[in-house]
């Protein structure tokens, strides 16, 4: 008897351990505009053999902009205290991490337990400013930007691009509707959902996503939402839009309009330099610019359609990258002044293009010190606040934090893909106890 009794406690004892093994985990997403499903990350860590329950977010999932912020918080706060859920682990992308913030403001009980914010927008977003129209009857900055770039366009209408202006307009335009402008409000930096927050009371970890591939943000992270149920890939429409253009230029059989597609790369991702003194107006100076560009372009390929529309398609696609950097992320002006080392004059003579030859002879020449063989060369850049194409890094980071991860080279629509390095090693070294135990989630 006695040793039924023993047998009888170990088998409960070992019940219970096993019970307490897996952990509730609640993840939250965004609207669908800028977040996805979990769905992806879910499965990469049960793959990874972490051991957790899903708490079911119906009707949540199919209506995510049915309430407001703090609704939604007092939603799930209710459904924790159901008497089924203990140390719950909130995760949140987007909106989806103001509404575990929400919840523990709100909390009575503790059920949740610690949080991990990913992409989620701690400061507001100053960019729903530029998205969200003022009223039903005007249009938003973002908008009036895309009509801009499609006027400019007129001339390369079967230039396709592969659509991605068009893809760009449609996702802009989106938040022109009143459902989607009501809810996104909410994540502007003045607004009450945004001022009212306070300082979680329980362990919170802080993922930040920094979109440093290159200059063609806006591009990649519509390409990104558009494989939100897949992987969140961002290269397709780059990679159809330059395989269009080569094969055009080949078409034209002109090859020095690559040079010319390099310059107008240049000029556009370069927009944000323009007039320093005045940065306030840097925004009419490149429309003056590109209107100027674009005129320019139809009068000296007058005679060939094909070189026009290619010219006019990379200029389209890069001045519109262009803007959309600039009314996202705040930036510096910085100037330096570097020593180099003059070319020998003999040097110049084999240059074959005559711009390079002529200033390559005004230095040996004329700018270079006869005694040290040097001259200065004064440059003047921007520096711009690393983002994630939607949220700046300050936006989202949030003091305090136990552990707070950049995601290098993810964008906001890749935030939620443990299939990119740095969000999948973030994840897991939380889940395995890198920042405390508080966000253990056991295999």
């Amino acid at each position: 008897m006695k040793n039924s009794i023993i047998s009888f406690s170990f088998f409960f004892l070992a019940a219970s351990m096993l019970t307490a093994q897996n952990r509730d985990i609640l993840w939250l997403f965004g609207p669908s505009l800028t977040s996805g499903q979990w769905s992806r990350a879910q499965f990469s860590a049960q793959i990874k053999d972490y051991d957790f329950n899903n708490i079911n977010i119906t009707p949540y999932d199919n209506n995510t902009v049915a309430n407001n912020i703090p609704d939604w918080a007092t939603f799930f706060n209710t459904k924790l205290n159901d008497g089924n859920h203990m140390d719950v682990l909130g995760i949140g992308h987007d909106a989806g991490g103001l509404i575990i913030r929400y919840m523990d403001m709100a909390q009575q009980n503790g059920r949740l337990s610690a949080m991990i914010l990913d992409g989620t927008p701690n400061q507001g977003g100053n960019i729903f400013n530029k998205l969200l129209p003022v009223d039903q009857t005007s249009q938003s900055d973002v908008q009036k930007m895309m009509s801009k770039m499609v006027n400019l366009k007129t001339q390369a209408q079967s230039c396709n691009g592969c659509q991605m202006i068009q893809a760009t307009q449609s996702w802009v335009n989106y938040f022109a509707g009143q459902e989607a402008k009501n809810y996104y409000q909410q994540l502007k930096p003045t607004n009450s959902v945004i001022t009212n927050l306070e300082t979680p009371d329980i362990p919170y970890a802080v993922i930040w996503g920094n979109e440093n591939d290159d200059a063609l943000t806006l591009t990649r992270m519509i390409n990104s939402w558009y494989n939100t149920g897949l992987f969140g890939e961002d290269n397709e429409y780059i990679d159809c839009y330059k395989s269009e253009i080569a094969q055009r230029i080949q078409e034209a059989n002109q090859l020095f309009a690559l040079g010319l597609m390099q310059s107008i790369a240049q000029f556009a991702g370069a927009a944000g330099k323009l007039n320093l003194t005045n940065p306030q107006s840097v925004g009419s100076v490149i429309e003056a610019q590109l209107n100027a560009l674009v005129t320019a372009l139809r009068a000296t390929f007058a005679l060939n359609k094909e070189l026009r529309e290619i010219a006019e398609c990379e200029l389209v696609h890069q001045a519109m990258n262009a803007q959309w950097n600039l009314m996202l992320s705040p930036y510096t002006v910085v100037q330096q002044t570097i020593e180099l080392y003059c070319l020998p004059c003999e040097d110049c003579e084999t240059e074959p293009d005559q711009q390079v030859q002529g200033y390559c002879f005004s230095l040996c020449i004329y700018g270079c010190d006869p005694i040290t063989l040097t001259y200065s060369d004064t440059y003047t850049y921007y520096v711009y606040e690393p983002h994630d194409g939607l949220l700046t890094k300050s936006e989202q980071l949030l003091a305090g934090a136990a552990k707070t991860y950049e995601a290098q080279g993810v964008n906001h629509l890749q935030e939620q893909f443990w299939e990119y390095a740095p969000i999948g090693n973030a994840f897991q070294d939380l889940f395995n106890g890198g920042a405390g135990a508080a966000f253990v989630v056991p295999k």
